[in-house]
């Protein structure tokens, strides 16, 4: 039997329902981020907002408390990048998703095994005891006679199991901040085994159904489309409306494309967002040249009906929050109103004492 045809709009709402955008959760923030697998949080506040959209009766005071116990802890994860996960999955599988110590470094530069045996001794001792900052490893590498050093630091980044500590700040982080030894930090040694099939499943969960290029682009692995394929009777396939063969978990929900959206403010750097490669179906191609980045920052942005219309920014004061809204494209009276509603509630949950505000840029 031919594979069903799943249109752009399906796609869409199937992606919003796994992000739990479709509607808003009753979860507590530990579960709602081992469901995503993990939350962007490249800027500590990003995971925050990020829960914000997606959670009923979320209150930040949850996340901290989940931060400080070490149930959710910040680390280098996909693409290099950081994000919050729960304890057990950065145990699981951050060796799974952390690139081969054989890749070539930012720069160009291509370190022979033995330099990597070198960097990689020297920061494991070096944040083995507590955590340190990077300013920290690099003094050390350059009395160490280390070639490259900034460069080397960003592969020790990758390479050794690090977490940063969580410190006594608004969002349980500070940016840059203190890093160390997952064992240090939880008290377990890290499962160093690769799970590339048990990353799919996450994957597809939280981001299904998908392209082998969408799973490859999450997570770096090289090889999508052969761990996708040796899972055999595990997945279902579709198709989009190019022919392309699209992989998913079977008992998945996938509601269709007639399903309404509502009105969300998404985070900086959001998963719905950077979870597949192929983001024509919540971007309009005419709209991704004004959310281009020199330096490859993802804004904040606004979905109505499912898709981005626009991006928004905080500006907080001392006592007032603005949240200042930029629209793309005109909206309707109704989309509009739900888009400051969403606005004041942000502002009100990043600032509850302060007064909120929000003002439209666009049309």
């Amino acid at each position: 039997m031919a594979d069903e045809i799943l249109s752009p709009r399906d796609l869409n709402r199937i992606l919003l329902a796994r992000q739990m955008l479709l509607a808003r959760e009753a979860m507590s923030p530990v579960e709602a981020i081992g469901c995503l697998f993990a939350i962007q949080a490249q800027l500590p506040r990003a995971a925050f907002v990020g829960l914000w959209a997606r959670l009923s009766g979320f209150r930040r005071e949850d996340l901290l408390e989940a931060i400080q116990s070490r149930r959710v802890v910040r680390s280098t994860l996909m693409r290099g990048t950081l994000h919050l996960a729960t304890a057990d999955d950065i145990l699981a599988f951050r060796t799974t998703v952390m690139p081969p110590r054989d890749i070539t470094l930012p720069g160009g530069i291509r370190p022979t095994p033995a330099q990597v045996d070198q960097v990689m001794d020297l920061a494991e001792r070096h944040f083995a005891p507590e955590p340190k900052d990077f300013e920290s490893v690099r003094q050390v590498f350059a009395e160490a006679g280390v070639e490259n050093v900034r460069n080397m630091a960003w592969g020790v980044r990758v390479w050794l199991p690090l977490v940063q500590a969580s410190h006594d700040a608004p969002f349980g982080h500070e940016p840059g901040g203190a890093f160390t030894l997952v064992k240090t930090w939880l008290g377990r040694d890290e499962d160093a085994s690769p799970k590339p099939q048990a990353l799919a499943r996450r994957y597809l969960a939280a981001h299904g159904p998908s392209l082998p290029g969408d799973f490859s682009g999450w997570s770096g692995l090289k090889a999508a489309a052969a761990i996708l394929e040796s899972m055999g009777g595990d997945l279902v396939t579709f198709r989009d409306e190019k022919k392309r063969v699209l992989y998913d978990l079977k008992d998945a929900p996938r509601p269709g494309g007639d399903t309404p959206a509502p009105v969300r403010l998404l985070a900086d750097f959001d998963g719905a967002i950077l979870g597949r490669a192929d983001r024509t179906g919540i971007i309009r191609p005419r709209h991704a040249p004004l959310l281009a980045s020199k330096n490859g920052l993802i804004p904040a942005m606004v979905l109505v009906d499912g898709v981005v219309t626009g991006t928004w920014r905080i500006e907080a004061k001392r006592k007032t929050t603005a949240i200042a809204v930029r629209l793309f494209e005109a909206v309707s009276a109704k989309d509009r109103k739900a888009i400051g509603a969403e606005a004041i509630s942000a502002a009100k949950f990043l600032a509850p004492e302060a007064e909120a505000s929000v003002s439209f840029e666009g049309p």
